[in-house]
């Protein structure tokens, strides 16, 4: 028995060493960790979202905006915790009532049965002091009336909640993109700037390329909470810092001038001021709204998504064409440069031409005659510049046109498509290398680049880089510098006169480009696709003839040939910009005008 008893105490005696070793680890070794712990667990951190800065225009018109909407919430630690039956007496008692009467006081001001609410409320419940949605949207009435009715609706807060609004709709949506939760692989990187995984953050354009402009800095309160997570006294607050304004380049209105003529057509364009590479209206058709990503319209989204036609896709900038027709022009210029043919050098057009055992026809198979330089762009007659082509050969086609721009990327801040050109590598047959110089065959552009090479012969031989963004906050952004193509003035001249008769001669291609008010300058082009029958369309010019201040370019995918669509839009633009000289002018040298 003594000896049981004995063993008892050495058991008893050690765990009690036991105990108290621990006791110490955790106090002298541990203390500072659990304490933290503990010190994070008593303070939470309630974050409120910053206002996105605006997107706007060359002239302040706004594209982008944040508006408030008023939303519903339910605070769950404001709710008594009593059974149903007794919710009454709790009332009288500690001034709260259950979540079920107060979700059926709530039904009548905002429409939504009180079971529809709860669901909503469990959905959306975290932590017992942070509001749960319950109802996204409500009218600025409804959000009136609420408030009024607080005493009767205790835990149930109406907060004003900061979202995207673009006032325009449509209008240059692929140019300034839309907003959306933070992806899976961009979150990683957006969480340390304090990004959550419900904000919105741009996805696409210059919504999302400008993120670190736009975001701002979101503020919120340091709140101190008991055991059970409810809140006990405010500890702090920062007020959250809206975003900075982001000024584009572009004419809003211009813009969406360019995007109703186009109607249901499929296409894209592109304006450009040739002087400075500044870009006045980015057009893809057809478009979408970016207001859908906010509002999350799911049908809509779905059919945008599902759409065959690819209104989410940036034809302006991601769209790659053979060009036809528009690339004469280049081959002119290459023909000038290496003596091939003078102004005044007429070659035979028969209908044909023979190359080889491979007969290609022009367009008029009666043939046009002997015809120059200004006539064959005039007429766009195949059989003069495959001729031309011919004689120049593979590898000074392809040198002329990487020249000018062709084959590689523009530089656009929010990426582009490079088009295409057969490398070095590639052995193209005699004809297939002729063929490039009518725009058929293994050779695709941009209508952007289509855009900065037009450009380049109405400013008489520099290719400007593409921009869009003319200030951040108060920071002013400068356009890049043009890169010379080495082409004497003359050889741009020979273009221009070849340019203008084809609008303004009667037998000119681009006939319907002709204006009464405004002398404008074009080339069309009508491109083969595989799609038989339905060539793209092109238009490439700039105006007005003496002092251009726009130069453009012009695609209707499938949509017939240039002189037709294409040909109108640029009329229109020309005539546009004729009528409002402030459109491509800031508002600081309209004034000063």
């Amino acid at each position: 028995m003594p000896s049981r008893l004995i063993w008892f105490r050495r058991v008893l005696v050690a765990a009690l060493a036991c105990l108290v070793f621990r006791l110490a680890g955790l106090q002298l070794w541990e203390g500072a960790r659990y304490r933290a712990l503990a010190e994070r667990n008593r303070v939470r951190v309630v974050p409120e979202p910053a206002p996105r800065g605006r997107i706007v225009d060359r002239h302040g018109r706004l594209l982008a905006a944040t508006r408030p909407i008023f939303r519903v919430a339910a605070i769950p630690q404001e709710f008594s915790s009593e059974t149903r039956w007794r919710w009454r007496e709790s009332a009288q008692r500690a001034g709260t009532v259950s979540r079920a009467e107060a979700f059926a006081r709530l039904s009548p001001f905002v429409g939504v049965p009180p079971a529809e609410l709860e669901q909503r409320f469990r959905a959306q419940r975290t932590l017992p002091f942070v509001p749960a949605t319950i109802v996204p949207e409500v009218t600025k009435l409804q959000a009136l009336q609420i408030a009024e009715a607080h005493l009767e609706l205790p835990g149930i807060v109406v907060e004003p909640v900061p979202v995207r609004d673009y006032p325009l709709g449509s209008a240059a949506a692929h140019l300034i993109g839309y907003v959306g939760q933070p992806t899976e692989e961009a979150f990683p990187v957006l969480k340390q700037y304090g990004v959550r995984p419900t904000d919105a953050v741009g996805r696409s354009g210059i919504e999302k390329e400008f993120e670190a402009y736009l975001r701002g800095r979101s503020g919120g309160s340091v709140i101190e909470v008991d055991h059970r997570a409810r809140q006990v006294r405010l500890l702090g607050r920062r007020e959250a810092e809206a975003g900075q304004t982001v000024a584009l380049t572009v004419d809003a209105q211009l813009c969406s001038l360019i995007a109703r003529r186009f109607g249901d057509q499929p296409g894209a364009a592109v304006v450009v001021q040739p002087s400075t590479g500044e870009v006045l209206a980015l057009v893809s058709v057809p478009d979408f709204d970016p207001g859908l990503f906010v509002r999350q319209d799911r049908r809509e989204l779905q059919r945008v998504l599902t759409d065959p036609q690819s209104p989410l896709l940036d034809r302006a900038t991601m769209g790659q064409y053979t060009p036809g027709s528009i690339i004469k022009l280049l081959t002119a210029a290459i023909a000038l440069q290496q003596h091939l043919v003078t102004p005044a050098t007429p070659l035979p057009c028969l209908g044909y031409v023979q190359i080889g055992d491979r007969r290609f026809h022009c367009w008029n198979r009666d043939g046009h005659g002997p015809v120059t330089l200004r006539e064959a762009l005039t007429v766009s007659c195949n059989s003069y510049f495959l001729e031309v082509g011919h004689r120049l050969g593979l590898e000074r086609l392809r040198a002329g046109f990487q020249r000018a721009g062709l084959g590689r990327r523009t530089g656009w801040v929010l990426g582009d498509q490079p088009g295409h050109l057969p490398p070095p590598s590639r052995r193209l047959t005699e004809g297939e290398a002729t063929l490039l110089a009518i725009g058929q065959g293994e050779i695709l552009l941009t209508p952007l680049q289509a855009a900065v090479m037009v450009g380049a012969v109405a400013n008489g031989g520099w290719l400007m880089r593409p921009w869009v963004v003319k200030q951040i906050g108060e920071r002013a952004i400068e356009p890049s510098a043009g890169v010379s193509l080495g082409w004497p003035r003359e050889t741009f001249d020979r273009l221009r006169e070849g340019m203008v008769a084809v609008v303004n001669a009667p037998h000119g291609t681009g006939a319907h480009a002709h204006s009464d008010q405004v002398r404008i300058a074009g080339k069309t082009g009508t491109a083969q696709t595989h799609v038989p029958g339905r060539p793209n369309g092109w238009f490439v010019g700039f105006c007005p003839v003496d002092h251009p201040v726009v130069a453009l370019a012009v695609v209707a995918e499938h949509g017939g040939s240039g002189g037709e669509l294409p040909s109108l839009i640029g009329k229109a633009v020309c005539e546009y910009v004729a009528a409002h000289p402030e459109a491509v002018s800031s508002p600081e040298e309209a004034g000063a005008s």
